[in-house]
C-alpha cells in the first residue's frame, strides 16, 4: 500500500472512531456534511456499532400512546427532537397508536386509508424515530381477520447492549375456540416470523371444580390486559387494564362476610414472556392495597366506606436498571401514592417509596397539586444498592420535573414554552402510558 492511500486508510478509521461517539440525532445532521459523510453513517455495519457502543442513551423526549384526529402525536421534548418525528408514517397514515418503546425504538399500530374494512388487527410498524425509518412486520399466521373473536398482543424485545437485532412476540388465541395461547416470535435478523408454539391457559383455584362454562378465567391472558407492554431483564410483560385492577370492599367466603375492608381482587395478575426460556408466565401475586384507600374512613353504623376508591392513572414501566415498578393513582388523593417494585423472583409487589407530591408544588407559585402527569422511573445504574438513586420525572403545566424518591428533593428539568398539559387526558380509559424516547441509529 502506498503511503497517500495508508494515510487516507488511517484518516477514514480516525473518522469513523471519532463520530461512533457522536450522539445519533448530531449524526443525522452530519449526513449533510457531504456525501462521504452521508454514505459512512448510513451504513448498517457503521450503525450497529454506534448501537453498541451507545446502549443507554438519555431520554429526550416523551411521546403519547395515541394520537390527534391529524395523526400528530402528542409529546413533550426535552431538548430534541424537533417537529413530528414519526412524520413519513403520520403524514400517510389513517390511524397511529403507539404500543410500546423499547431502548429508542417503537412498536406502533398503524392503519393506511382504505385499509379499516380489509382487518381486524391494524398493520404492526418497528420505528425509529431518530432516523425515521421503519418496518412494516408481515401478519403472523394465527391473526387472520376471519376470526372474529381473536385476541392478539404484541411485545417488542431490544437490548443493544447484547444485540443490535430485536424481537417482536405475538401472543393470541381464539376466544371462543382456543383453549391455548397460541405464540409467535419475529426476528429483526431474519425479517420473518421464525417461531411458532403453544402455551396452555393459566389454572384458577377459584375456578376449581367449576363446569367450563361458569368458569371466569381470571388469569388467563386475554383481552382484559393493557395492549402496552413493557420489557425488563430479558421478558416482555403486560399487566391489566386499570378498570380490572378493582378493589372490592369486604371479604366473603361462601357467602359470609370474613373481613371488613377494601382488598385486591385476583384479576389483578401480571403476564409475562421469557424471552431465553421462550415460555409464557403468570405471576399471580397481586399489588398491596395502596395507603390512601386503607384511609378512607368507614361510617360508625353500617361500617362501609365514605367513599368508594375510584384509579384515575396506573403508571407501569421499568427504571432503566432492571426493576419493574407499579404507581397507582387515585381520585380521593392524587397526590399521594406508593411506588410498588416487583421482586426479581415474581414473588410479589412490595411498597419501596412513600411519595407527596403536595410538598413538591407548594414551592410552586400557581401549580395545581393535581395537575401533574408520571412520566417515568430513571434509576443510576452505576451505584447499584443502597446508594442508588431513581427519580420519578413528572410533567407538570410548563414543566418537567424530576423528584429524587430517596431525598425527597426536586428540580425542574426544563422550562417548556406552552403551558399545555400536552401528555393528559381528560379521558376516563386513558390509561394513561406515555412513552419514553432515546436517540439510536439501530437498524429496524
Amino acid at each position: 500500500m502506498s503511503s497517500s492511500a495508508e494515510t487516507v486508510a488511517n484518516i477514514e478509521g480516525l473518522l469513523k472512531q471519532i463520530l461512533i461517539s457522536v450522539p445519533a440525532l448530531s449524526l443525522i445532521r452530519f449526513k449533510c456534511v457531504s456525501k462521504h459523510w452521508l454514505s459512512l453513517i448510513s451504513d448498517p455495519d457503521f450503525c450497529r456499532r454506534h448501537t453498541l457502543r451507545n446502549p443507554n442513551p438519555k431520554i429526550s423526549a416523551f411521546f403519547s400512546s395515541q394520537t390527534n384526529q391529524d395523526t400528530t402525536i402528542n409529546f413533550i421534548t426535552l431538548g430534541s427532537p424537533s417537529g413530528n418525528p414519526f412524520k413519513t408514517l403520520a403524514n400517510s397514515a389513517s390511524a397511529l397508536r403507539i404500543l410500546q418503546s423499547c431502548n429508542g425504538l417503537f412498536l406502533c399500530y398503524v392503519e393506511f386509508p382504505g385499509e379499516e374494512k380489509e382487518r381486524n388487527y391494524p398493520s404492526v410498524y418497528v420505528v425509529n424515530p431518530t432516523t425515521n425509518k421503519f418496518r412494516a412486520l408481515s401478519a403472523p399466521s394465527l391473526v387472520k381477520k376471519e376470526e372474529m373473536y381473536m385476541f392478539v398482543r404484541y411485545g417488542l424485545a431490544f437490548d443493544p447492549s447484547k444485540s443490535p437485532h430485536y424481537t417482536v412476540v405475538c401472543v393470541s388465541h381464539d376466544i371462543l375456540r382456543g383453549k391455548r395461547h397460541s405464540i409467535e416470535i419475529y426476528s429483526s435478523e431474519t425479517g420473518t416470523w421464525v417461531k411458532r408454539f403453544k402455551a396452555p391457559f393459566f389454572p384458577s383455584p377459584s375456578d376449581e371444580g367449576r363446569h367450563i362454562d361458569t368458569r371466569n378465567m381470571p388469569m388467563h391472558f386475554d383481552e382484559r390486559s393493557r395492549e402496552g407492554a413493557v420489557y425488563c431483564n430479558g421478558a416482555i410483560h403486560w399487566i391489566r387494564n386499570g378498570w380490572e385492577a378493582s378493589l372490592p370492599f369486604c371479604s366473603r367466603r361462601n357467602g359470609v362476610v370474613e373481613t371488613v375492608g377494601f382488598e385486591r381482587n385476583e384479576l389483578d395478575v401480571l403476564h409475562y414472556y421469557d424471552i431465553g426460556e421462550e415460555s409464557l408466565r403468570l405471576a399471580a401475586a397481586t399489588p398491596p392495597v395502596p395507603l390512601v384507600v386503607k384511609n378512607i374512613p368507614l361510617k360508625k353504623k353500617h361500617k362501609f366506606p365514605t367513599e368508594f376508591p375510584r384509579l384515575i392513572d396506573r403508571y407501569f414501566g421499568e427504571s432503566g436498571g432492571g426493576c419493574l415498578y407499579l404507581i397507582e393513582v387515585f381520585e380521593q388523593c392524587k397526590t399521594e401514592f406508593e411506588v410498588m417494585e416487583m421482586e426479581r423472583d415474581y414473588s410479589g409487589w412490595f411498597v419501596k417509596y412513600h411519595v407527596d407530591l403536595s410538598l413538591v408544588v407548594a414551592p410552586l407559585p400557581g401549580q395545581d397539586p393535581n395537575a401533574f402527569v408520571v412520566l417515568f422511573l430513571s434509576r443510576d445504574v452505576e451505584t447499584d444498592g443502597e446508594d442508588s438513586s431513581t427519580d420519578l420525572w413528572l410533567h407538570m403545566p410548563g414543566k418537567v420535573v424530576s423528584y429524587n424518591l430517596r431525598n425527597k428533593s426536586f428540580k425542574t428539568s426544563v422550562e417548556l414554552v406552552n403551558r399545555e398539559l400536552f401528555l393528559a387526558l381528560d379521558d376516563d380509559e386513558y390509561e394513561g402510558d406515555n412513552y419514553p424516547y432515546m436517540e439510536t441509529l439501530a437498524c429496524v
